[in-house]
């Protein structure tokens, strides 16, 4: 009995949290449609350092300091997922940091191209935000 606690417990001690989830493109886009959010989207590729580098310093780090609790988050692997990059990206460069926003006038794209720092990451996502219309 004890046995089976102790293995309860290590799975709940290591299962993701809810900022290590990754929500696939297509529920990503439905839950900001829903939620009224910004969709935070990082168009990437296993082979980019630059991609690899910007997923795990600067998104990992917002994620962990909750700078995404007001929109929702997925990310791209342009070779896996090559129709939904082409749709979201603008030109070939990776990663993109794409962000888009409905408004009354309806959506809105907001992009950076290259490796981003989180102060950069946060302003793409502030500017986005502006868009939203006013919750009441």
């Amino acid at each position: 009995m004890l046995h089976v606690a102790a293995l309860t417990l290590l799975a709940v001690l290591n299962a993701p949290t809810h900022s290590d989830e990754q929500i696939p493109y297509d529920a990503a886009y439905r839950k900001a449609q829903e939620e009224k959010k910004p969709l935070v989207v990082l168009v990437g590729a296993d082979w980019c350092a630059a991609c690899k580098s910007m997923k795990a310093e600067t998104i990992h780090t917002m994620k962990g300091a909750g700078d995404f609790k007001e929109v929702v988050f997925t990310h791209v692997d342009k070779d896996s997922q090559p129709e939904i990059a082409q749709q979201v990206m603008q030109g070939n460069t990776l990663p993109q940091i794409v962000v888009f926003c409905e408004s009354d006038q309806g959506w809105k794209r907001f992009s950076l191209t290259g490796m981003q720092s989180e102060r950069r990451v946060k302003e793409l996502i502030r500017k986005a935000s502006e868009v939203l219309p006013k919750r009441r």
